[in-house]
């Protein structure tokens, strides 16, 4: 009977661990934190309120006339447009209700488009359903005016992409890759999430005023599902990275 020869079999990588340069990752750290900063200092003092002006004279060519207010949000001077919210008739609301439910169960039964796109349509559908029936049945007693609905919009804005800029930056940093190419895919995060951000507010600004204030604590309630972007974005980040280093000769430090 022959002896039996043990074979080593190396741990999954995901029971190792990094070795990381600790003084290195924290450097990077620091030089994100304060591009961080700079972008969201820059965005609140001069980008956001000059694509306001902007968008009031895009507004005024299609004879929407607006009011520019100021107001303070984290220190900072912010120009805000007023409008009036659009009110849609109970009937109007009925019949979109019966719309929506419907759509659900026909997305539920369909075989085309893969569950788990589904699954998320149907969320945002039953959301939609939700703030209908409070339209519907409680719609005067929506507490805010239109000013005060987009500072609140705002404050809860600035506040959430401040922190989506501190979670990317901490995940990315973390990922065994170059500075530059860390620096680069947080630099392209950030530069899509500031434009996102400024099409997502002139948007919003058009639904609520323009077509129906149903659209006003749906688009606000988006505001903090932008975690799946910073999700789909790191995990692509990290994806390249891996294939990165898989066509490298030397193995990850771990």
């Amino acid at each position: 009977m022959s002896a039996c020869t043990p074979i080593y079999i190396p741990p999954h990588r995901s029971y190792r661990k990094i070795h990381a340069n600790k003084l290195k990752l924290f450097f990077e750290m620091i030089v994100l934190f304060l591009v961080s900063l700079t972008v969201e200092y820059i965005f609140l003092k001069y980008l956001f309120n000059d694509f306001i002006l902007f968008f009031q004279k895009v507004l005024h060519t299609v004879q929407i006339d607006t009011v520019l207010k100021n107001v303070e949000i984290f220190g900072f001077d912010i120009h805000l447009l007023e409008l009036s919210f659009m009110h849609t008739q109970p009937m109007v609301l009925f019949l979109l209700l019966i719309t929506m439910i419907i759509s659900v169960f026909i997305f539920m039964k369909q075989r085309f488009i893969p569950y788990n796109v589904i699954m998320w349509i149907n969320f945002f559908l039953i959301i939609f359903i939700i703030f209908i029936l409070y339209f519907i049945f409680l719609g005067q007693y929506f507490p805010y005016s239109f000013l005060e609905y987009f500072e609140l919009y705002m404050t809860a804005h600035i506040g959430f992409v401040f922190f989506i800029f501190l979670i990317t930056l901490l995940s990315i940093v973390l990922v065994p890759n170059t500075f530059v190419n860390k620096f680069i895919a947080f630099a392209m995060i950030v530069i899509y999430y500031l434009a996102f951000s400024l099409v997502r507010y002139a948007l919003t600004l058009l639904l609520v005023s323009e077509v129906s204030i149903v659209f006003a604590p749906i688009l606000f309630f988006t505001l903090y599902l932008d975690f799946l972007f910073f999700v789909s974005a790191y995990s692509y980040f990290l994806y390249k990275s891996a294939i990165r280093y898989q066509k490298l000769e030397n193995k990850w430090a771990w």
